[in-house]
């Protein structure tokens, strides 16, 4: 079950990278990655809002 749950997260993690680069195939991977575990897709964007935050938080200072 673990497998299956980190085989989904990294594919959702690939999906995302392509989106950021501007690959609109990277939906298709998220979708894929949906199906084979949508927790495991809830967790990444969890993890972005995390990031997210953290970045917004830190990027003015210098």
């Amino acid at each position: 079950m673990a497998d299956k749950r980190e085989r989904a997260h990294d594919m959702a993690e690939k999906g995302l990278d392509k989106l950021v680069e501007g690959d609109k195939s990277g939906e298709k991977l998220i979708d894929k990655a949906k199906k084979l575990d949508p927790g495991a897709v809830d967790e990444l964007a969890r993890e972005v809002d995390r990031d997210k935050e953290k970045a917004e938080r830190f990027g003015g200072k210098r």
